[in-house]
Order: C-alpha cells, then sequence, then structure tokens
C-alpha cells in the first residue's frame, strides 16, 4: 500500500473512535474489588483496532479527524504545563476555549463527521491520560487529575457544540431571506 493512498483523516478518525470505544470497554469490565487494572491497556488495542478500520473503511471526514489529535494534544499539554506549575481553573478552560475554537473554524464534513467528533477527542484524551498513567509528579499534585478529566469530558462536549454551532450557521445561512 502506498502512503500516499491511505487516507489520513479517515485514519485519525477511525483512531480516536477505536480509542473511545477500549476506553468504554476497560471501563465496563473494571472492578476495585478485582485488581484487574490492566484493562486499561485496551484503549491501545482500540487505538490500533481504529487505525486497521480506517485503512479498511475510508471515511470522508473533517473535525472528527482533528478531534483525536486535539484531545490528545490538549490533555498532554495541560498534563506537561502541571508539571512545572499549577494551572487554575481559568488555565485550564483555556485549553476548552481554544478547542472549540479550533472545531468551529473547522466544521464538519458531513452528519457522521459532526458526531464522531467527540468520540475522537475523547479518544485522543483516553491515550494521552494513559500515556501519563502513574507519572508520579502528576498524580501526586492536588487538582491536576481533576482539572485534566475536565478538558476531556468537557472537552468533548464542548468540541461537539462548536461543530453543532457551526453546522447550524452554515445551515441558516443557506435559508433563503423573504
Amino acid at each position: 500500500m502506498n502512503p500516499r493512498d491511505v487516507n489520513w483523516r479517515s485514519l485519525l478518525a477511525w483512531a480516536g473512535v477505536g480509542s473511545f470505544i477500549g476506553f468504554a470497554v476497560a471501563v465496563a469490565m473494571y472492578s476495585p474489588n478485582a485488581g484487574n487494572e490492566g484493562f486499561v491497556y485496551l484503549i491501545y488495542v482500540g487505538l490500533l483496532a481504529g487505525v486497521l478500520l480506517g485503512l479498511r473503511y475510508p471515511v470522508n471526514v473533517r473535525a472528527s479527524a482533528y478531534a483525536f489529535p486535539m484531545g490528545f494534544l490538549a490533555t498532554s499539554l495541560l498534563a506537561g504545563l502541571w508539571t512545572v506549575r499549577d494551572v487554575g481553573p481559568s488555565g485550564a478552560y483555556a485549553f476548552i476555549a481554544v478547542v472549540m475554537a479550533v472545531m468551529m473554524i473547522l466544521g464538519p464534513s458531513s452528519y457522521l463527521d459532526m458526531f464522531l467528533v467527540p468520540l475522537g477527542y475523547f479518544g485522543g484524551f483516553a491515550v494521552a491520560m494513559l500515556a501519563f498513567k502513574g507519572y508520579e509528579p502528576l498524580q501526586g499534585t492536588e487538582g491536576a487529575v481533576a482539572s485534566l478529566f475536565v478538558v476531556g469530558v468537557m472537552g468533548a462536549v464542548l468540541a461537539f457544540f462548536a461543530v453543532f454551532a457551526r453546522w447550524a450557521f452554515e445551515v441558516a445561512k443557506s435559508i433563503p431571506r423573504r
């Protein structure tokens, strides 16, 4: 397979969805009494399965392709910032505001794209959180993990609403005036 023939947007979108599904399965199988923390690596399995699905079943997407790296990048940058200094709630919300602005600028290419955005963003967040799993300077800092979850969960929801707002604006713009 020639790398030029690969639909990279489809690959990124499916990778985000796969990571999200891996996270959901890991959470469903987790039990605090059983000591089965190994299920968290299903996020990587989902990521790999998503990449393989993206190669096999390409889709034409725009916003959801960028949602996965945005979720990973926002979470990783905030985690890195937390390792050197305390970040207040306004700092975490600034990351979400940037994500919303980027998603609003991109806009969805289809209905499917719009509904894949929160899954892809949360998948990127899950992969980043797994990369920082057990990192003591971050885990020992009070408020760090909570702000990261705010950026992950709230960011996914608001990324969807940003893409939805762009879609609604485009639809409203096409309505003829009387």
